[in-house]
């Protein structure tokens, strides 16, 4: 978790800091302000999860700051730094929606425990916004099964529908029989071939560039909405899901040509030509009728399993974003307890839900290759597991895999990225340069570069940059006669005043005391 320093007295700045480093919360400073206009602007750097800001600033002070704030991001927690003497003052901060205040001098308890309680919060309301993911996906999924099986739909639902699915194209798929005679397939195993199939079918949407929605609308039959999509591309991605899932799970899937769909009026309509076709007999020579294959089966849905996988990788992806590996370790150690705490009839789903989440995200962010032959190979694995014993060593392998993939691809993007960026300031920084820029430069996520710099170089990005441009204005002090005003404008600041500050905390004399100090030096030899 990250947090945001406003505070314009240097020392307790890097004081505060340093003790938040010290604490071992998980907590991380991830930049640093000196007044409420810096701090705003690398609020839209940064995004960080915690503001902590002191109440008197120059230019814009904490209170301003607070209102900006929660008006543009109100998810950010933000505690207030104030002294005994604005104490009363302050109370407006808390009625504006600061989450605490502080009062100077803060003690390290003082700090642990506004650092827990805000904890609490920003991990409630990530599982808030988690929960409602889930939901949302839910509905969606629930009211495009509804307009197929012409139920009544949610007129609101419907129409957000309408925005996202129309423009879209529809592949019907069917999977003609799901116990083949070359396969020793039970009926408790559908809801694990249901789920294998909308996964293995998803990642090869995503492979062949043809990113869409999936979803069961009955049992063995499967709409899958893509963008994009045109002819030959068509083929390859129907190809490869026949021959992905016919290789690795040994099903045949039949799959329809994409049509375009402008209006959710399409859906039922298409749907029942498909049944209708079937039942005319124009389905594959052999293959049993689709309302053939479903008596007596249950009617599994892996809808719950795949926003699951969803959840778990986008926690994933936001934790590799923090570039904190004992805390993706740890998160990889909860959900094997979870998985292996729940009931017997559900764990096997439960495990291959974090084993495709690992693998999307690995795919997705650490550049791991598509494999479908491993996963079939896993999937195999896991169903001959028999106990607690075997799932563990089962699930232990799985995040092995995605730790080796994660350390290889920190190695990959480590100190060159750094390196990488450290070149672009030094020639940049005389422009209003941002974090989220150099991070583009250095192909990685804003919250990841700001992680890497300062494990790298032991200083902030912006403390940095600073660096740089006052080692270039002390250059310019020293050999040319160019006024203090012209030296700031160089170096990247508008505001000489605001440079002078800066380059006096960074030398401990103002522009002219460092220029007559370095014209006396030259003198003397």
């Amino acid at each position: 978790m990250r947090i945001l320093l406003a505070e314009d007295e240097p020392m307790f700045r890097k004081g505060l800091a340093k003790m938040i480093a010290g604490l071992g919360t998980g907590w991380e400073v991830c930049g640093e302000a000196e007044n409420g206009e810096e701090a705003e602007r690398l609020v839209e750097q940064l995004r960080p999860d915690l503001i902590i800001t002191d109440i008197r600033m120059p230019l814009m002070d904490g209170l301003e700051l607070l209102e900006r704030v929660k008006a543009a991001h109100p998810d950010i927690a933000v505690i207030v730094i104030t002294g005994y003497q604005d104490f009363h003052y302050a109370q407006s901060a808390l009625r504006s929606g600061a989450l605490d205040l502080l009062v100077k001098p803060c003690s390290k308890q003082d700090i642990c425990l506004v650092l827990e309680k805000a904890g609490a919060v920003v991990a409630k309301k990530h599982e808030e916004r988690c929960r409602e993911s889930r939901q949302r996906t839910q509905r969606q999924e629930n009211a495009l099964r509804e307009l197929f099986l012409r139920l009544p739909c949610s007129p609101e639902t419907a129409a957000a529908l309408q925005r996202e699915i129309c423009g879209s194209k529809l592949i019907l798929l069917h999977i003609a029989d799901y116990f083949p005679a070359h396969k020793e397939y039970l009926k408790k195993d559908m809801p694990l071939l249901q789920f294998a199939v909308l996964n293995i079918t998803g990642e090869l949407a995503e492979v062949h560039g043809a990113m869409g929605f999936l979803l069961i609308i009955e049992t063995g039959r499967f709409a899958l909405f893509v963008k994009e999509i045109e002819g030959e591309q068509e083929l390859l991605l129907r190809g490869a899901i026949a021959g992905n899932l016919w290789n690795y799970l040994g099903l045949r899937v039949e799959l329809h040509e994409a049509v375009a769909i402008s209006s959710l009026e399409q859906l039922p309509d298409r749907y029942e030509e498909l049944l209708a076709a079937r039942r005319n007999g124009e389905g594959a020579p052999g293959a049993p009728s689709w309302e053939a294959s479903r008596e007596g089966l249950p009617l599994p849905d892996g809808t719950i399993s795949r926003v699951k996988q969803q959840l778990l990788a986008a926690q994933l992806a936001s934790l590799l974003q923090s570039g904190e590996t004992e805390e993706i370790k740890g998160f990889l150690a909860q959900l094997t307890e979870a998985v292996c705490a729940s009931g017997r009839d559900e764990w096997k789903m439960e495990a291959l839900s974090l084993a495709f989440a690992l693998r999307e995200t690995a795919r997705r962010h650490l550049e791991a290759e598509h494999d479908p032959r491993s996963v079939t190979a896993r999937l195999g694995q896991l169903h001959e597991c028999r106990g607690i014993a075997e799932l563990r060593e089962w699930l232990a392998e799985e995040t092995r895999h995605f730790l080796d993939a994660m350390a290889e691809w920190q190695r990959k993007y480590g100190r060159s990225s750094v390196a990488a960026a450290i070149r672009y300031m030094e020639e940049h920084y005389a422009e209003q340069l941002t974090l989220a820029e150099v991070a583009d430069h250095a192909h990685l996520s804003p919250a990841y570069f700001s992680h890497l710099f300062k494990k790298e170089t032991g200083r902030s990005f912006v403390a940095f940059l600073i660096e740089i441009r006052m080692e270039k204005a002390k250059q310019l002090l020293s050999t040319t006669g160019l006024n203090v005003t012209e030296v700031a404008g160089i170096v990247g600041y508008d505001l000489p005043n605001y440079f002078a500050k800066l380059f006096k905390q960074f030398s401990g004399l103002t522009p002219k005391e460092y220029r007559k100090q370095q014209q006396d030096a030259a003198g003397r030899i």
